[in-house]
């Protein structure tokens, strides 16, 4: 049997003993993996360094959600640099409205002594002292439709989807990441918090998760979150798989997204090995 044949069939073994397995029309789960990870030019992007996490909200920060989710990333994925740091920002205390009072200066280097590139969101008050910053390099914006448009004007984040986002229907949260070289320095997440029937818990969940580097859904997959369908999985230790395999030391930002999923698989077959030893 030809090694490539050989790799699959022992995927298919290993994640048929998971919830939800690959449907009969489904990519091969390798094409899946290369198609989430793969960026336009075809290659992996990462983290280099410990992102800082910031949240801009309006109500409800979701805080111990958020405060957890980044705890889930910590355990799961050794081999990523972790979040730096974690900010909640009130953005009631700027009561101007933010057209023409904000800027997003990206990125600044080395700012307040954070290595690596950040983001620095700075709020104009009526005088200089009533000026308010604050810094970080994947934001977090738990606001109303309006304010979450202007924000993805402001941070210049992907027209087409911050048009699909301002025209509502089931567009209820994206993100948006900026690279250099294939290192992740900004990533920038929208929700909409004005419609009720935004599910806040999911988006917050796979947005995060692809400003990590998960850049893209493969429709209609059955076995990772990244779908494009809106359904909710009870078992995300595939996606947290995918996340191992994109932080492992065997690659580097800038490596194409075949060579991640080479590693992915090779972790599969691992685990077969490890299931074919137990007596």
């Amino acid at each position: 049997m030809p090694r490539i044949l050989r790799i699959l069939t022992s995927l298919s073994f290993v994640f048929a003993t998971l919830p939800a397995v690959v449907a009969a029309q489904e990519k091969p789960v390798y094409d899946q993996v290369v198609e989430i990870l793969a960026s336009e030019r075809g290659t992996v992007r990462r983290w280099a360094y410990p992102p800082k996490l910031t949240v801009i909200h309006t109500g409800d920060p979701h805080r111990d959600q958020i405060n957890n989710m980044v705890e889930m990333v910590h355990a799961q994925v050794p081999d990523f640099p972790g979040i730096g740091a974690v900010e909640f920002f009130d953005l009631t205390q700027f009561n101007r409205r933010l057209a023409g009072n904000t800027q997003f200066r990206m990125p600044v280097v080395d700012f307040d002594g954070i290595e690596g590139s950040i983001v620095r969101a700075l709020f104009k008050g009526e005088q200089e002292e009533q000026d308010l910053s604050v810094t970080g390099s994947i934001f977090i914006f738990l606001t109303g439709l309006d304010d979450g448009i202007t924000f993805g004007a402001l941070t210049q984040s992907t027209k087409r989807l911050s048009r699909q986002f301002a025209e509502g229907g089931d567009m209820r949260c994206y993100f948006n990441v900026m690279s250099k070289n294939d290192e992740l320095r900004a990533g920038f997440i929208f929700i909409n918090m004005d419609d009720a029937l935004t599910p806040v818990a999911e988006c917050l969940y796979e947005e995060f998760m692809q400003t990590l580097g998960l850049l893209n859904d493969s429709q209609d997959s059955s076995l990772f979150t990244f779908d494009n369908t809106g359904i909710t999985r009870e078992d995300r230790a595939p996606d947290f798989q995918l996340l191992r395999a994109l932080y492992s030391q065997d690659v580097t930002p800038g490596d194409t997204a075949q060579k991640a999923a080479d590693v992915f698989v090779n972790m599969q077959q691992e685990r077969l090995i490890g299931v074919a030893a137990r007596p």
